[in-house]
């Protein structure tokens, strides 16, 4: 019986997986200081994060979202961004790092992956800075300006990076970066490759040089840039919606790109959710995406875990049961 960290490598590298992957069971999370300096919100509250945008945290929400209007826009003026955008200066904050590292051992001990979380991506970063009205407006209205701020996110990014990478050698890196609604892309397909391929190269080049394995987050249709995913170094697509045709994903990237998601939380994961419901949506991800392999069945959010108590467990122990129908 191979371990859960051999069941990883075997399902990533299309070999001889004995079990699917259970959803975040090799993933635990390592709650890190310099997330918690960013996303400085608890559920139900509202503040203002290290970059001056306005986030808050809905009930029911699994996340945390901006608030962009005309009274809290970061950068009303993308030409004039300098003047308004100030990354936060990580090297000169006093962050304690002593519970992370601790976690980080544990974690290892139980012989799991130790996975770190880097919300917001590139896009997300902008859109949180301006909103996604000015965002996609100025990609095609002030290129130049977008291209300049594009990359002084990117290297802040590459900062966060580094700093997660000397004090915790994680496994997995989960970046989170929303490029689409349920059935398209936010931008032509072209716009994406001119503005966030090249500074996501970088990203996950980094990530790759010191061995670490590229999780991307984008619970959205990504279908048209999936070859580009591989290109930049991606090598778990997380959260990828049913909306995607999956097993075509799977052939367009020559199986090079692990699949984790593909159960659709806005059928399991209400208040009204039956344990019926739930494991016939599991049953059916399992049976229309496991063929080819390179497949991990899972919520499609960016981390462990339901809205509605109940949901993930019922989620897990069904993954099990078909476990027996599609594995010797």
């Amino acid at each position: 019986m191979l371990s859960l960290k051999q069941n990883v490598l075997e399902t990533m590298k299309n070999g001889k997986p004995d079990a699917f992957v259970n959803e975040w069971e090799p993933f635990p999370q390592v709650w890190d200081p310099v997330f918690y300096h960013l996303f400085n919100v608890a559920p139900g509250g509202e503040a203002i994060n290290p970059w001056g945008v306005k986030i808050y945290w809905g009930k029911n929400e699994p996340g945390i979202m901006p608030i962009v209007n005309a009274e809290t826009k970061v950068c009303p003026d993308v030409t004039r961004w300098r003047e308004y955008v100030k990354a936060p200066d990580l090297y000169a904050l006093e962050l304690d790092w002593t519970q992370a590292k601790a976690d980080a051992e544990k974690i290892r001990a139980e012989g799991k992956f130790v996975h770190v979380w880097l919300p917001t991506g590139v896009f997300e970063q902008l859109h949180f800075l301006m909103g996604f009205e000015d965002t996609l407006m100025n990609l095609l209205e002030e290129p130049e300006a977008m291209h300049e701020l594009t990359a002084y996110i990117k290297d802040w990014k590459l900062q966060q990076i580094q700093i997660l990478v000397d004090n915790l050698h994680p496994d997995v890196m989960n970046f989170h970066d929303d490029w689409g609604a349920k059935h398209a892309l936010f931008m032509h397909p072209d716009v994406w490759r001119e503005f966030f391929k090249e500074p996501y190269k970088e990203i996950y080049g980094l990530m790759k040089k010191h061995g670490v394995i590229t999780m991307h987050h984008a619970d959205s249709f990504c279908q048209p840039i999936a070859r580009d995913m591989v290109d930049v170094g991606i090598d778990i697509w997380e959260g990828i919606l049913p909306s995607n045709d999956i097993q075509q994903v799977k052939k367009d990237t020559d199986y090079k790109l692990t699949l984790m998601g593909g159960i659709d939380a806005s059928i399991v994961d209400r208040e009204d959710w039956t344990e019926e419901t739930v494991r016939a949506e599991v049953a059916r991800a399992c049976k229309e995406y496991h063929e080819g392999g390179m497949f991990i069945p899972c919520l499609t959010y960016g981390g462990e875990g339901s809205i509605f108590p109940g949901v993930n467990d019922c989620i897990m122990d069904e993954i099990r049961n078909q476990n027996k129908l599609y594995f010797k």
